[in-house]
């Protein structure tokens, strides 16, 4: 919907003075929780151990998230902290007596939480209730996966139910809102990274009041909603408490505290969202742009790289071309990814032909106890971090891609497990192949990564590719619309042999930091979070 200059500028007349509601939530289990795990992410971090290193990457992951959204604390999120650390006894052996007590501790503070509920989410409830009463009309600004944290603090079959329009994703969803009366904000204000919002929100508002709801502790960043046009009008721009004038809106922040923490040190408590953030820039890696595909899948891009793209919109001036990710790449377009094959592996095309086989070992030995499967994986050697996560993950039927294991060495360990290692398949060709290999054939086209034995993705197009996909067009726009992606496949006609794969974008979202071997390559959303800055 489009949003006229005359309705901004009613909104802004009746609304003199824009108001930030900030709430800051103490909890002393979560105080406790907090500050054990901070302490033990950096023990791990500087153990150089690389097991430290991705169960430290994944306790920064889950509690960046806790920070940011209204989590639901009970037995799941206690078991997901059991799951990427270990079981209590077996981490004094591992990682010695301090990082032992820093977990006990945690533990319990968790196991609290889990019976007392989150405060955080107590407050939201209380301010949805409170603007609904008075008739209020009101959005939430959150990430696209949080929305489920907010839809679950109100049943669903009930009246009370959140309706998707009332959720806020993007800066193009934000620009395309008629003037509201209040937004709802959880976690602090960031352009980048966990919890990020665009600075539009506080440079261009269109609501009268901003609901700010933190953990204790946690700052905005002194830059958000800078606008560098009112930089010689506005020498302060910092959303302090009280009134905040010298820019074109007239600012009113507060800030109420609730609960206490009795173990936080009043001097200040570290930020740990700017701490993470630290530790994530010190790393080889390099600054990326997320590009979600499906539920559950994304792609890592450097900033401003090209990506072959289609847009479906009719009038689009240029249906095939190579657009940058959240500047000319927007959400409904589609990614190009090209298959390209000069070899076939015995005929053997993408489709999940064999991986229907082993998922369907692998959910009967999940079936007849999952606890004996994990440790008969972790006597194989796959030694992976939240591994009865990944397990399920993996019986999971293809969609974008066929879920299984990353590296090649895990899967065939996998198979071995199933009692499969030693499978062969008869090609149409008449060779005799290991089932495994043809698998993970299978797998790796599906991610659409480089094969040396047959399969090569390209991804500069030259010439003669950009002219196919643009005689290939009417047929493009045939498979529309499609909710996830599609395959077209390249004539024989045309004389290299191969399809494109078209994925769409659900999202695309800033602030990550990536290491260069990721990029490029379909990632699980789930895993992905772990490099956001």
């Amino acid at each position: 919907m489009v949003v006229t200059v005359s309705e901004l500028f009613d909104f802004l007349d009746r609304s003199k003075t824009q108001s930030i509601e900030r709430h800051e939530v103490a909890s002393p289990y979560f105080g406790i929780l907090r500050r054990n795990l901070r302490q033990i992410i950096v023990a791990l971090r500087e153990s150089g151990d690389q097991q430290g290193l991705d169960i430290s990457d994944g306790l920064r992951t889950i509690l960046s998230e806790w920070l940011t959204v209204p989590v639901k604390f009970d037995e799941t999120t206690v078991e997901a902290m059991s799951d990427l650390i270990g079981q209590r006894e077996a981490v004094r052996k591992r990682w010695g007596a301090d990082v032992s007590a820093l977990y006990e501790d945690a533990f319990r503070a968790m196991e609290a939480l889990a019976s007392t509920g989150n405060p955080v989410r107590a407050k939201v409830v209380e301010i949805i209730q409170s603007l609904r009463a008075t008739g209020a009309d009101f959005r939430i600004y959150c990430h696209v996966r949080a929305r489920q944290h907010f839809k679950s603090l109100f049943d669903d079959r009930s009246t009370n139910r959140l309706p998707d329009d009332v959720f806020v994703n993007s800066v193009r969803g934000y620009r395309e809102l008629s003037p509201f009366d209040a937004l709802i904000k959880v976690g602090p204000l960031r352009a980048f990274g966990w919890g990020s919002a665009p600075d539009a929100l506080i440079n261009a508002p269109r609501y009268a009041r901003l609901e700010q709801v933190v953990w204790w502790g946690s700052k905005d960043e002194p830059d958000f909603g800078y606008d560098p046009v009112l930089a010689g009008r506005n020498s302060d721009h910092r959303l302090a408490d009280g009134a905040v004038t010298g820019s074109k809106f007239n600012w009113a922040s507060r800030t109420t505290y609730y609960g206490e923490d009795p173990g936080a040190d009043r001097g200040g408590i570290p930020d740990e969202l700017e701490l993470f953030k630290q530790i994530v820039q010190g790393g080889e890696a390099r600054a990326a742009t997320l590009v979600q595909i499906d539920e559950d899948h994304a792609i890592f891009y450097p900033p401003y790289a090209p990506v072959l793209s289609f847009d479906p919109d009719s009038g689009a001036h240029q249906a095939i071309g190579n657009r940058i990710p959240g500047l000319t790449l927007t959400e409904g377009m589609f990614l190009i990814k090209p298959s390209i094959s000069d070899v076939s592996f015995g005929g053997l095309h993408a489709g999940g032909r064999y991986s229907s086989l082993w998922k369907s070992h692998l959910r009967r030995e999940i079936e007849s106890g999952m606890f004996d499967l994990i440790r008969r994986l972790k006597e194989s050697g796959i030694e992976l971090v939240s591994l009865r996560t990944l397990v399920h993950h993996w019986s999971r039927s293809p969609s974008t891609v066929i879920h299984a294991p990353l590296e090649k060495k895990h899967f065939k360990l996998l198979l071995e497990v199933l009692g499969l290692g030693s499978e062969t398949v008869t090609a149409s060709n008449g060779t005799i192949l290991p089932l495994w290999q043809l698998a993970w054939e299978e797998i790796r086209r599906s991610r659409g990564e480089a094969i040396q034995t047959g399969f090569l993705e390209r991804e500069i197009l030259d010439e003669e590719l950009s002219g196919i996909l643009l005689k290939l067009l009417p047929d493009i726009r045939s498979k529309l619309p499609a909710t996830t992606g599609f395959r077209v496949n390249i004539p024989a006609s045309f004389g290299v042999r191969g399809d494109f794969v078209f994925l769409r974008v659900f999202g695309i979202e800033k602030g990550f930091r990536v290491p260069e071997a990721k990029l490029k390559l379909v990632q699980d959303l789930r895993m992905a979070d772990q490099w956001r800055e």
